[in-house]
C-alpha cells in the first residue's frame, strides 16, 4: 500500500481517536487508547483493537455508526473475481474514470513529491483506478469497515480517525451511497484534506439498491456537485450512458419478475451487450439527465465562496 506505519508495530501512524478532541492514540498492550485522559477510549479496557495488524477505530459508544467492532467484515457478498463477467460486458471499458484517475493522480503528485492520498472503499478496487494503484509515488492508506489485503484501517467513513490536513488527495468510488449521511462524509474529507488537496468522488444516479439495507442515496449531476460546495471544481459530470441504465432495469425488471438471480444476471448480460453499440450515439447532454452515476473532480478552497443555489442551477447542460 505504501501506507506510513509504525515500525515496530506495523500501525499507521497518527492515528487519532474519533472523540470531539480528535486526539492522538497511542500502541498499547490492548490496541490504541486516546491521549486524553476524559475519552472513554483512554483506558487499556476500553482500547481499539488491532487485529492481524489492523487497527479496528470505530466506537459504538461514542458514535452513531452501522459498524460493529467484532463483527468486521464486509456486510454484504462481494466476488473475489473483480466486476465479473456481467459488469465487464454492460460496461467493458470505464473511460470517464480512467482519464479521471489519470488526471487525479498528475494532480496531486504536483502537490507534493510523495503526495499522501486516502482512498475510502478500499476494500475492492474500484474499476479504471490502475493509475492510482500504480504510482509508487503516492504513499496510499486505505480504509473500508471490513478486512482486506487492501485495508490499513478499519473505520466508519464518518468518523476518520485522521488529523485535520493530513491528505494531498481523497478517492471515493462507489462509497457515498452506502454513508448514512454523505454531508458529514464529505465535511470528514474537507478537514482531512490539504489546503489546495484533491477529491474524486464517483456516486451512482439511475441505479437500483446494490447492497441491501447498505445502500442508502443517489444523486443528480448537480446534486452531486451541491454536496462538494465548498470545493472548487476542476470537472464534473455524469458517468456511463443511458445504455447501462436500461441494462442494470432489464437485470432488476426480471429478478422482480422471476425471482431468479440466475436468469436475472443472463438477461442483463443479453442486454448489455445488445445496447453497448449505443454508448457511441447517446449525447453528452444526455448524460445530465439519465447516466447510470456521477462525478466530481475538484479542490479544497481556501479563498472563494462555497456555490450558492443561483450559481448551482446555471451549471445545468442537459437536454431540458
Amino acid at each position: 500500500m505504501g501506507c506510513a506505519v509504525d515500525l515496530k508495530t506495523g500501525v499507521p501512524r497518527n492515528l487519532v481517536c474519533v472523540c470531539d478532541k480528535k486526539s492522538l492514540l497511542q500502541v498499547s498492550t490492548s490496541g490504541l487508547i486516546c491521549e486524553s485522559g476524559v475519552c472513554f477510549h483512554s483506558n487499556e479496557l476500553r482500547a481499539f483493537p488491532i487485529i492481524e495488524g489492523v487497527p479496528v477505530v470505530i466506537s459504538e459508544e461514542l458514535c452513531d455508526t452501522v459498524c460493529e467492532v467484532g463483527e468486521v467484515k464486509s456486510p454484504v457478498l462481494r466476488s473475489t473475481k473483480g466486476a465479473g463477467v456481467l459488469g465487464k460486458i454492460i460496461s467493458p471499458n470505464p473511460r470517464v474514470t480512467i482519464a479521471n484517475c489519470e488526471k487525479f493522480v498528475r494532480e496531486v503528485n504536483l502537490l507534493s513529491s510523495n503526495p499522501r492520498v486516502l482512498i475510502v472503499g478500499s476494500g475492492t478496487k474500484g474499476r479504471g483506478t490502475e493509475s492510482l494503484w500504480a504510482d509508487n509515488q503516492i504513499n496510499r492508506v486505505g480504509i473500508d469497515i471490513y478486512f482486506s489485503e487492501t485495508v490499513d484501517v478499519i473505520c466508519d467513513a464518518h468518523y476518520l480517525p485522521f488529523g485535520d490536513k493530513t491528505f494531498h488527495g481523497v478517492w471515493v468510488q462507489a462509497v457515498l451511497e452506502h454513508v448514512v449521511e454523505p454531508s458529514v462524509v464529505v465535511a470528514e474529507i474537507d478537514r482531512v484534506l490539504v489546503d489546495r488537496g484533491l477529491v474524486y468522488a464517483e456516486t451512482p444516479f439511475m441505479q437500483q439498491v446494490h447492497e441491501g439495507a447498505y445502500d442508502f442515496t443517489r444523486f443528480t449531476v448537480l446534486g452531486h456537485r451541491y454536496l462538494f460546495r465548498q470545493f472548487q471544481a476542476i470537472d464534473f459530470g455524469g458517468n456511463k450512458g443511458a445504455e447501462v441504465v436500461l441494462a442494470w432495469a432489464v437485470r432488476y425488471f426480471i429478478w422482480s419478475v422471476v425471482r431468479s438471480r440466475f436468469f436475472a444476471r443472463v438477461s442483463g448480460v443479453l442486454a448489455g451487450f445488445l445496447l453497448r453499440p449505443f454508448a457511441s450515439l447517446t449525447s453528452q447532454k444526455s448524460l445530465f439527465d439519465s447516466s447510470s452515476g456521477v462525478f466530481f473532480l475538484g479542490r479544497k478552497g481556501i479563498e472563494e465562496p462555497p456555490l450558492t443555489h443561483k450559481q448551482l442551477v446555471s451549471l445545468y447542460r442537459g437536454q431540458f
